[in-house]
């Protein structure tokens, strides 16, 4: 197999192991996101924002696993701050969408809540994989 075609597979297999669940969960976040309507209330006091908390964990752990393992060397070697832009824009835009679905709200503490999820999967994924 020539060279040129080798690196083709390496990249799509790059993509459907590291990306892939990136965009699967990013998708599930929108998807729970554009639910109207008010989600169920939960007796725990600020449930939703542990929920936050949780979902933006895994969504920073899963995103600086896919920057840790791309090709360009900037990303490899600033996996933890691309990581953490990207699930704060992510928790920005989020919120916005929120914003014009009947029931829900934009919240600046669900922001608050996912960006320190975000930091909490991106310091877990950092302790343990750094370069």
């Amino acid at each position: 197999m020539p060279v040129a075609e080798k690196k083709v597979v390496i990249l799509k297999n790059n993509f459907l192991k590291y990306w892939l669940p990136v965009y699967i969960y990013a998708g599930v976040i929108f998807y729970i996101s554009s639910v109207p309507g008010p989600l169920p209330r939960v007796g725990i006091p600020f449930f939703d924002k542990l929920f936050h908390i949780g979902e933006y964990a895994l969504f920073g752990l899963l995103c600086c696993r896919a920057l840790r393992n791309s090709s360009p060397q900037l990303l490899i070697e600033n996996f933890k701050i691309f990581g953490i832009i990207i699930v704060i824009l992510f928790g920005i835009l989020d919120e916005y969408h929120q914003a014009f679905i009947p029931g829900r709200d934009f919240s600046i503490f669900d922001i608050f809540s996912d960006a320190i999820g975000g930091l909490i999967g991106v310091f877990i994924y950092g302790r343990y994989n750094s370069i």
